[in-house]
């Protein structure tokens, strides 16, 4: 990739200057996802849902690891990124926020499917515009550090276990809560350590703004250096529905690392790595990147980060064309003033109306399901 033209003082990226018109309509009407891969759910199943319209597919779903003939279902999706240049792998799992009677299926995926330390991102607030969003399904304070997991023995398979907070920092330059748990089986044999990371600048349907743009890459960053092997050990990405904000996380963390690996220094022009990597992941797990504003988030977020990399490769050049850097993590400037997340790009207000309206009735249709 090269500047756009030598006197240009701002660096375009080409195909990654703005969204396709296919990612922008794949991003407005979905293509429709083939019956055969939709789960046929009991009714047993569906109550787990938090959205009655947001599952994992039949072929590609968490199992939950209990007694032959039980219930195995909890909605969540392993996700499978390949590097293009390198052998590179980054293995996640996508799921919803969990809700008060699935908080220990949550807790028993953690302990099967990741090895110690684990890490579990959560891109969501509990409750946002008053409404749940997710259930607090870890310990909040230090002074009650202790969360009984399973305590009835749902599955009478003998998954009893305890969750304790033993740390809890507020990482401002990350807009975090960082918690470091212990879970722990009956006996106090086997013990994991979890690193759960709550990110606090991320409206749901909205995207991250001002300060809380670069706080997200450094929770990105976070994540990777706080799980042992990214390659081996999934990280668990969450929000709400695990589809918006949880999609937008795991494209920007295989992109920036496509960025790091140089597979993003000469991209034809006939080729679109966001598209790319969102078409992958929607064949792991529905609607992946829901709204266009978080498509339009990721190719400017890309966009700068790739200005960034080309002018620490090409100082003189950059000099010449008088292109100044933008300030890199941990790097002291000026401070900007954050702008609130809640503050939306023009045109969002009806797109983030229309999601919330289609999740609202989600909500609603499972709920009658329930009744």
């Amino acid at each position: 990739m090269t500047p756009s033209s030598a006197s240009a003082p701002s660096l375009v990226i080409p195909n990654l200057a703005e969204p396709s018109s296919d990612l922008l309509q794949l991003a407005q009407d979905p293509a429709p996802y083939p019956a055969f891969l939709r789960l046929s759910k009991t009714g047993s199943m569906k109550e787990r849902n938090r959205y009655v319209n947001v599952d994992p597919y039949q072929n590609n779903r968490v199992r939950l690891k209990v007694p032959e003939g039980l219930n195995d279902y909890i909605n969540a999706s392993p996700v499978v990124l390949h590097s293009t240049k390198s052998d590179k792998v980054l293995k996640y799992i996508a799921t919803q926020g969990p809700r008060f009677d699935t908080y220990s299926h949550f807790w028993r995926m953690v302990w099967h499917e990741t090895t110690s330390p684990a890490v579990v991102v959560m891109l969501t607030q509990t409750h946002e515009a008053s409404r749940e969003k997710c259930y607090p399904y870890y310990p909040e304070k230090l002074e009650t550090p202790i969360m009984p997991l399973n305590a009835r023995d749902e599955y009478e398979d003998g998954f009893i276990h305890e969750l304790k907070l033993t740390n809890l920092e507020n990482h401002e330059d990350v807009r975090a809560e960082v918690r470091e748990l212990d879970m722990t089986n009956e006996d106090g044999s086997e013990s994991r350590k979890v690193w759960h990371l709550l990110f606090a600048g991320w409206p749901d349907f909205l995207v991250p703004q001002g300060d809380d743009r670069e706080a997200l890459l450094r929770l990105i960053t976070m994540s990777r250096e706080k799980n042992l092997d990214n390659a081996t050990n999934p990280r668990i990405v969450h929000c709400s529905a695990g589809v918006g904000r949880s999609g937008t996380f795991i494209a920007l963390d295989w992109l920036l690392q496509e960025l790091d690996d140089g597979s993003l220094d000469e991209v034809q022009d006939d080729e679109d790595p966001i598209f790319h990597v969102v078409s992958a992941m929607r064949e792991q797990r529905m609607m992946m990147v829901q709204s266009e504003a978080q498509f339009i988030f990721i190719y400017e977020l890309l966009k700068e980060r790739w200005r960034d990399r080309w002018i620490s490769q090409h100082p003189e050049e950059a000099e010449n064309l008088g292109v100044g850097r933008r300030l890199s993590e941990g790097q002291e400037g000026p401070r900007l003033k954050r702008q609130k997340s809640q503050k939306q790009h023009d045109g969002d207000e009806e797109e983030k109306a229309e999601s919330e309206a289609e999740l609202f009735d989600a909500e609603i249709d499972i709920d009658k399901e329930n009744a």
